[in-house]
């Protein structure tokens, strides 16, 4: 599971990170994304689903990678709500082949999405406890690269062309949906489950290939090696969306109960 993250390292720097031969076409991109969606290349410490979200999707050798604006949460071109996003905000690669939604997307139909770290609640009491004492006693974990390197997530993307009346919209809905995998090593001890990182340039190089069809590249849906990913533990305040700023992702300390 994958419900909130975050991207608070410039956008920029990130392109220049995973796509450092097109540095000189950035600048204009960043530019022009701006004027469409104002805000959304600023920090942000708790991004949810629903919201925009910055991608880049398949491109081919002969052509250039283009930054975009996406609604996080899958709206599959049949459906005729935007409820559907909330529970297609991740994809569970095991089932990726076998589900109707997802086939069609995994030769041409993949993305990258811009982060720098997502949070993750972990369970503090066991079974035996009720419902609301497991909720409340939830701890909340950020979880990021060392050294807070960017982070390039595996994910889907598809167009919808309804409006919220169901009718047939002049522009398309850009809806991505974020891969996820058995949890690392890392944070395995935080929880289960994990969004796919791809690991470096040469990676996200792989996955966003339109020349290159899910049998070649489907070994790099799998969990992150040890060493890629650190759980910081941090406040409750990522627990509620309307917070934001750079104190959601500060390390809380620790303090045991004494009594």
């Amino acid at each position: 599971m994958c419900g909130r993250l975050t991207l608070h390292t410039p956008v920029l720097d990130w392109l220049l990170e995973f796509f450092p031969a097109y540095a000189n076409l950035w600048p204009a991109s960043i530019g022009a994304i701006i004027k469409t969606h104002p805000g959304i290349c600023q920090a942000r410490y708790n991004i949810a689903p629903t919201q925009p979200v910055l991608v880049i999707r398949q491109f081919a050798a002969d052509t250039q990678p283009q930054l975009e604006a996406m609604r996080w949460g899958l709206v599959p071109p049949w459906a005729d709500s935007l409820k559907i996003a909330y529970s297609m905000i991740n994809a569970r690669c095991e089932t990726l082949e076998e589900k109707p939604t997802y086939r069609p997307l995994l030769d041409q139909g993949r993305c990258v999405l811009l982060a720098d770290g997502y949070y993750e609640w972990k369970q503090m009491l066991g079974p035996e406890a009720s419902a609301k004492e497991q909720a409340a006693s939830k701890q909340t974990y950020w979880i990021h690269r060392p050294e807070s390197k960017p982070l390039a997530l595996a994910c889907l993307w598809t167009s919808n062309h309804k409006d919220l009346d169901g009718n047939r919209a002049q522009e398309p809905l850009l809806s991505t949906t974020i891969i996820t995998t058995d949890a690392g090593a890392d944070t395995r001890s935080v929880h289960d489950r994990m969004p796919v990182v791809l690991q470096d340039e040469t990676a996200v190089a792989r996955w966003l290939s339109s020349q290159a069809h899910w049998q070649s590249i489907k070994d790099l849906v799998g969990p992150a090696g040890a060493g890629t990913l650190q759980p910081t533990r941090v406040s409750s305040k990522a627990n509620s969306v309307r917070n934001q700023g750079p104190e959601l992702i500060a390390p809380e300390l620790y303090t045991p109960d004494l009594f």
